[in-house]
C-alpha cells in the first residue's frame, strides 16, 4: 500500500485511480498465464479454457470447489516454487 500511495503521489493521481491502473497493467501482463491455467483446468475437467474462465467469473465458489478437488498441481518432489514459504 505504501508503494501504491507513493506512486500515485509521483504521478499526481488518486490512490484508487492508481490502483485501477496497476491492476489493469498486471492483468495485461498476466493474460497468457491466466488463460494457460484456465486451459490446464479445462483439460482436466473436459471444458474449454473459455468455459473455465466463465465459470470462475459466474460461480467462483464452484470453481474453487473444482480446483480443490482436482488435487495438487505440484508435488513435494518438484522442489519449492515461487509460492512456497
Amino acid at each position: 500500500m505504501k508503494l501504491l500511495t507513493a506512486l500515485s503521489a509521483f504521478l499526481g493521481r488518486k490512490v484508487s485511480s492508481q490502483a485501477s491502473a496497476a491492476l489493469a497493467m498486471y492483468l495485461r501482463q498476466s493474460h497468457e498465464r491466466i488463460l494457460s491455467q484456465c486451459e490446464y483446468y479445462g483439460h482436466r475437467w473436459g471444458m474449454s479454457k473459455w468455459e473455465v474462465l466463465d465459470l470462475c467469473y459466474a460461480n467462483p465458489e464452484k470453481a474453487r470447489e473444482l480446483i480443490e478437488s482436482s488435487g495438487t498441481v505440484h508435488s513435494d518432489d518438484d522442489g519449492p516454487d515461487v509460492f512456497t514459504d
